[in-house]
């Protein structure tokens, strides 16, 4: 069971028929707006080699892999209620997180937003 800010309960079935319809509405963009990799395909994660992850700020999230690799994911919209100290959850029967199709929960608010496209990142180090 997952609650709304109000502390209402909200039935396990209604929050699938969200997610199903975000899925539908990624499904139906345009191509191009779609992220893809190097081969034209969309960027999925194996939620399994998922270390863990880092929340930037309201619109970047870091999903550092096993094995080093780190992608940044933008979300396709402010996330006005994500921080560092809430965190996010999300559910899917999908063992891949890709491009685009995700939403996540805001642990504090229940605010719902989605992934955006994912990127190769870099962390810059600073010459002393």
């Amino acid at each position: 069971m997952y609650y709304t800010p109000d502390n209402s309960p909200v039935p396990r079935s209604k929050m699938k028929l969200f997610a199903g319809i975000a899925v539908l509405a990624a499904l139906a963009a345009p191509a191009s707006t779609l992220a893809a990799d190097a081969a034209g395909k969309p960027v999925c994660l194996d939620v399994n080699r998922i270390d863990h992850t880092e929340v930037l700020n309201s619109r970047q999230i870091l999903f550092y892999m096993y094995g080093k690799k780190v992608w940044l994911n933008t979300l396709t919209n402010n996330c006005s209620t994500l921080t560092r100290q809430d965190g996010f959850a999300w559910e899917s029967s999908i063992t891949k997180y890709c491009d685009n199709l995700e939403i996540i929960r805001v642990l504090r608010t229940g605010q719902v937003c989605t992934l955006g496209a994912f990127t190769p990142y870099e962390k810059t180090s600073n010459p002393s």
